[in-house]
């Protein structure tokens, strides 16, 4: 388990600096973008629930209180907006303005400090040791969400609630994936990038049931740079009917780190998923050799080769399960989700496949040696 490797974002989102938002970058705050402003992009707002947490709120450009909109959720909600954070607010109003995805209004929730209390559901010895004492207090910030959160929204802007996601990333992305699995009937997207799957020896992957009937629809990602393996989070959903690449999305980030860089060049892939103008149908694919170093056994190396899909509209997802090896020249050991084990001083070609996709691997001498 790859865990000394890992950021505690607690210390670094803490930190981060909380500016004041404006509407229409320096306009009145009362201002909305359906008055027809041509330099009225979008709207940015900050305000507190009555239970006391923080939010900042985006609304598209050309908001109409006669519309009713699909609500996004990010966790750490304190580096989603505004100069100095991801400044999410820009990658959306490009999206939206280039008709790659609908308008959606965007509600970031600052975590208040009680980043390791709400996003983490279970008890981890090796948290408490190397963080610090928590309390695992995920239900309850679920509760809030659901029942306090929600209803405050509804009340106050146009809502398809039918079409809610929530989204984050490392313990936020962990409790994001979370929250979709076990509140299905609420969350139909969930968006885990870099989640801490980890917690708890991988127990997120007891998680998943038979009741995702409803069109629900999951992205979890991971850069091979901060290594945690994810496919058996897949595999379960694919086994509980959540097909991959139509309800179901993984995707391995070759050589990323566990970083905001990284993320923000990410988000754009879940958005397209969930709210994209067009269909992601496959369109391409390409397959990448790995060779991923263990984080806790010194020498030891994870070959791999990871089957990526590009879509019809830009979107990226592994799909590694759901290919199949055929070993054609050489000698090799093939597991059934890429991984390889053969003789580096030989050169092995294998043909990967998936669905009309067909795509013969060189594995030259001396690789991952």
């Amino acid at each position: 388990m790859n865990r000394s490797n890992l950021l505690n974002l607690a210390f670094i989102f803490s930190a981060a600096s909380l500016l004041a938002l404006t509407s229409c970058k320096d306009d009145p705050a009362s201002e909305f973008c359906s008055t027809g402003d041509p330099d009225c992009i979008s709207s940015l707002y900050r305000g507190t629930f009555e239970n006391g947490i923080i939010y900042d709120l985006y609304l598209p450009p050309k908001y109409d209180e006669s519309e009713a909109y699909p609500l996004m959720i990010f966790n750490d909600g304190e580096v989603i907006f505004g100069s100095g954070s991801w400044e999410l607010d820009t990658i959306l109003d490009d999206m939206i303005t280039n008709e790659l995805i609908e308008p959606v209004i965007v509600l970031a929730l600052f975590s208040m400090g009680n980043r390791n209390d709400w996003y983490v559901p279970y008890d981890d010895s090796w948290i408490t040791q190397n963080w610090g004492p928590y309390s695992p207090r995920a239900s309850e910030y679920a509760d809030m969400v659901i029942n306090e959160i929600l209803p405050a929204m509804e009340a106050d802007y146009p809502l398809d609630l039918s079409r809610t996601g929530i989204a984050g990333v490392s313990l936020g992305g962990l409790v994001s994936t979370w929250m979709g699995l076990k509140y299905p009937e609420t969350f139909k997207y969930s968006a885990s990038l870099s989640g801490s799957f980890w917690v708890a020896d991988y127990e997120i992957f007891n998680e998943v049931t038979e009741s995702y009937d409803d069109g629900q629809e999951f992205w979890f990602d991971i850069g091979t740079g901060e290594w945690n393996y994810y496919v058996p989070l897949y595999k379960a959903l694919d086994e509980a009917g959540v097909e991959p690449g139509e309800r179901s999305f993984y995707y391995e980030d070759k050589d990323a780190v566990h970083s905001d860089l990284y993320w923000i060049n990410r988000i754009k892939y879940p958005l397209q998923l969930f709210y994209g103008t067009s269909e992601a149908l496959p369109s391409s694919m390409e397959v990448l050799l790995e060779c991923i170093p263990s984080f806790t056994q010194s020498g030891l190396k994870f070959r791999r080769m990871n089957p990526v899909i590009t879509t019809t509209n830009a979107v990226k997802y592994s799909l590694a399960h759901a290919a199949s090896y055929t070993l054609k020249v050489g000698s090799a050991e093939l597991g059934t989700e890429g991984s390889f084990l053969n003789d580096p001083a030989t050169e092995v070609r294998v043909q990967v496949d998936y669905l009309d996709f067909s795509e013969e691997v060189v594995i030259p001498m001396g690789f991952c040696r």
